[in-house]
């Protein structure tokens, strides 16, 4: 299959040949859903063009034995912003006669390959599209849970793929991992906490301290290219079996905003640790609270005050009525 397919660079010269194959290839979901607000098939040509022409994106032709079967654009940017190892596949399609010969999926892991680099591939497509949906799921994307209702018939859903890789933490990882906590400490917490205070934290912050908490803990790195970005911990609560506790959960500042902490809460989320728990509990620094309220933890008993450490008191309970 490899060699029936080709992805060819998009030029402006190419933008009415694009424009023709788009509206092809999406009319059938018009018709169906009567999008009005999002659908490919209302860009004009001027439109196209302009995507054609923009400096932070590709799009390709996708040749099917040298024939134009449809076509994909990668994106580093939204709303504005670039990101950096964060690409975007908006759109990628197939035009009806071509559809159903795993060219969609083919062309997908082509550009894995051809953008190595990529840490974190993002896109959207229709919720009530089950085909759809599922080659994603195929290609390794899982939802996010972040859902845009277009109209009465119609939901947009988002899905991400993370291609950061996880292992358990093993004692030669120590140093690095400290190393990676310290530099959080003193770069991005000293924001909050002051820099003298950091500095002092950092100081007493060793290799033994992170081997003491894996000799406890389950410990898990997150790697990029053979380096370890990320680091998280859990840990059962002073010994109980229906508690536990998440700790030590840092990313590389440079790796900051790339869907690398929500691995970790996902990974960490599936430990037996987490799964036996009815309540997980985090000591969590001023700096990250507000990221993990947003993955579902909050003021413990509904507090927002600090201890004695500096750290806000999170709570997650996984059944209802459990408080």
């Amino acid at each position: 299959m490899n060699d029936l397919i080709e992805l060819k660079l998009i030029t402006r010269e190419d933008a009415e040949c694009l424009h023709k194959l788009q509206i092809e290839a999406f009319m059938p979901l018009y018709e169906k859903y009567q999008d009005d607000t999002t659908s490919p098939v209302k860009e004009s040509l001027e439109i196209i063009e302009k995507k054609i022409a923009e400096d932070k994106s590709d799009f390709y032709f996708i040749l099917f034995n040298g024939e134009k079967a449809g076509a994909v654009r990668v994106k580093w940017y939204k709303g504005g912003k670039v990101y950096e190892n964060v690409t975007w596949i908006a759109p990628i399609f197939i035009i009806p006669y071509f559809q159903n010969k795993g060219i969609a999926s083919n062309v997908i892991k082509q550009l894995f390959t051809i953008y190595p680099n990529t840490i974190e591939w993002r896109l959207d497509t229709i919720k009530q599209e089950e085909r759809i949906c599922y080659l994603y799921e195929k290609c390794g994307f899982v939802k996010t849970g972040d859902e845009t209702v277009v109209n009465e018939n119609m939901t947009l859903i988002d899905y991400v793929k993370n291609c950061i890789k996880v292992r358990q933490f093993k004692e030669e990882d120590a140093k690095e991992v400290r190393n990676l906590i310290v530099r959080n400490f003193l770069e991005v917490n000293s924001k909050d906490y002051g820099i003298s205070a950091m500095e002092k934290l950092a100081k007493a912050y060793d290799v033994e301290k992170v081997l003491n908490v894996a000799s406890y803990a389950h410990m898990y790195v997150f790697e990029f290219d053979e380096k370890i970005v990320g680091t998280g911990s859990i840990s059962s609560f002073w010994g109980s079996e229906t508690e536990s506790i998440l700790l030590c959960i840092f990313v590389l500042p440079e790796f900051h905003g790339k869907g690398i902490g929500r691995k970790i809460i996902n990974t960490l989320e599936a430990d037996e640790f987490y799964v036996r728990a009815s309540r997980i509990e985090i000591p969590a620094s001023i700096t990250a609270t507000e990221f993990y309220r947003k993955v579902g933890y909050d003021y413990k008993n509904g507090v927002k005050e600090l201890d004695n450490e500096y750290h806000y008191r999170l709570e997650k309970f996984k059944e209802a009525g459990l408080k």
